[in-house]
């Protein structure tokens, strides 16, 4: 057993790596998961959906699971040939090269920023609803999302076990809330016209608002490429990973269709998309109170905000991971890609996480913008587009890689699925940028935001023309 130090270090840690062998495949599964926060995206993204598809809405979200599926077979081919915490970074390099990985690590930069700072938007709003409610505290939603910073960032600068298990007790108590809803639906009977399977009908998926009602199910998806990005930290990677991913997509589609075909039926398959456009953010709470009562309604509101603690804590995670290893492939300054002497955790990488949503979050209170309507509906929508154009990117990438080796994988594996996935994000993009402005919840400014993300890339195509003399290494980690 290794001896500790006085200054609590461990003889024979290496700082250029992270803690091997941390998580199993139910701790990385619970850690993404609870990252993506399916109870927030029930509450939040699936009245959208039913506003737009009405009753068709499960049969979305099953073709959301199925498109996601379709996309994880060449990811996670991938993930068994990469051990690093670049994730698709690295991916895109062994696919596209160096200079497409450099514009693609800034492109995620920007949209873990993104998503992360608009993330803090919208717990702070729902942190300062339940302090007013439950104990008569009205103080600025500036004032709780600098407090949650202050709590969360000790947490991602720990261990990652440490956060798997906070994550994984949050995640359970939230999806519990939510199973509730449903059985308790079931029991009941639904609506007056009896519980159908019509949402799965192509006439109602295949509706005039598909177009917009997939982007935000796919949106409740987002996260689950992450799962690489704890390639070093789990055990057995070449198969926790793919594991862990297929797990993933698969407990989200199950969860999704089941809950929203339920609150389908629950409202009626003729009046749902109705109610939903008429009250879109008390949509799901109002079928609560109605099936289970009022104080389970106050039990979903303490809950989603104790699952939006867990997505933040989830994505500064991925984050910091992301900066620990760009500084350690070169592209970002070495100091951050050092990992701490006792935990073995991208320490500095959660710090620099932690100073960069500062500054963003900062921005828009000093500027006394709104937390919803400005900071999270347009940072979400940035990040929103960039995770897109990064899963579009890595599935080029798979096809490009086994392309220069093509005795390793079958057609299916190597060709068809990540082409397929390719399509599908590539129009995913294009109806973005297309209805950006409603995304973004704003005309004039906040519409041209979109063009954040290419600019990242170009960005890192402009600093790897100025450092083409530096050696950059995605190497794997063994």
């Amino acid at each position: 057993m290794s001896k500790v130090i006085s200054d609590n270090t461990v003889p024979g840690i290496d700082q250029s790596k992270l803690r091997a062998g941390a998580m199993g495949t139910g701790g990385l599964v619970f850690t993404v998961v609870a990252m993506i926060g399916p109870m927030a995206a029930f509450l939040g993204a699936t009245p959208l959906v039913f506003m737009l598809s009405g009753a068709g809405t499960p049969g979305i979200y099953l073709l959301a699971t199925v498109l996601f599926l379709i996309f994880a077979v060449g990811y996670v081919a991938m993930s068994r040939r990469s051990k690093t915490a670049s994730g698709l970074i690295a991916f895109i390099v062994k696919g596209l090269g160096i200079k497409a990985g450099v514009a693609a690590s800034y492109v995620t930069l920007l949209t873990y920023v993104a998503v992360l700072s608009s993330l803090y938007g919208i717990h702070a709003v729902f942190l300062q609803q339940a302090a007013m409610e439950l104990f008569g505290v009205d103080l600025p939603w500036g004032f709780w999302a600098l407090v949650t910073l202050a709590v969360l960032t000790p947490l991602s600068y720990n261990r990652v076990e440490f956060s798997a298990r906070i994550m994984g007790v949050l995640l359970v108590f939230a999806v519990a809330a939510i199973l509730v809803l449903d059985f308790a639906i079931l029991v009941q009977g639904g609506g007056s016209g009896g519980f159908t399977f019509e949402g799965f009908s192509p006439q109602l998926m295949f509706g005039p608002g598909i177009g917009l009602a997939a982007l935000f199910a796919l949106g409740s998806f987002v996260g689950v490429e992450s799962t690489p990005v704890f390639s070093e930290e789990v055990r057995t990677p070449k198969t926790t990973i793919p594991r862990a991913t297929y797990i993933t997509i698969i407990v989200l589609g199950v969860f999704y269709v089941f809950s929203t075909l339920t609150v389908s039926n629950a409202v009626g398959a003729d009046k749902v998309m109705d109610v939903a456009t008429e009250n879109p953010t008390g949509f799901i709470l109002d079928v609560a109170g109605k099936y289970v009562g009022p104080v389970w309604v106050k039990i979903l509101s303490v809950l989603v905000v104790t699952s939006f603690f867990a997505i933040l804590l989830g994505f500064a995670n991925v984050m910091s991971r992301y900066v620990f290893a760009l500084g350690r492939a070169g592209i970002l300054p070495a100091a951050v890609g050092r990992s701490h002497k006792k935990h073995q955790s991208p320490h500095v990488g959660s710090i620099v996480t932690a100073i960069t949503v500062l500054v963003v979050i900062g921005a828009f209170i000093v500027t006394g913008s709104d937390p919803f309507h400005q900071l999270y509906t347009w940072l979400i929508a940035v990040g929103s587009l960039g995770v897109l154009l990064l899963m579009c990117g890595s599935s080029v990438a798979v096809v490009m890689y086994f392309r220069k080796s093509p005795d390793e994988e079958n057609v299916w594996t190597a060709v068809v699925a990540p082409m397929i996935a390719f399509v599908a994000f590539a129009v995913a993009i294009v109806l973005t940028i297309l209805n950006f402005s409603f995304l973004a919840g704003g005309e004039g400014f906040a519409e041209w935001l979109w063009v954040l993300v290419p600019l990242a890339a170009v960005l890192g195509l402009i600093v790897r023309a100025c450092q083409r003399n530096r050696e950059l290494s995605f190497d794997d980690i063994s």
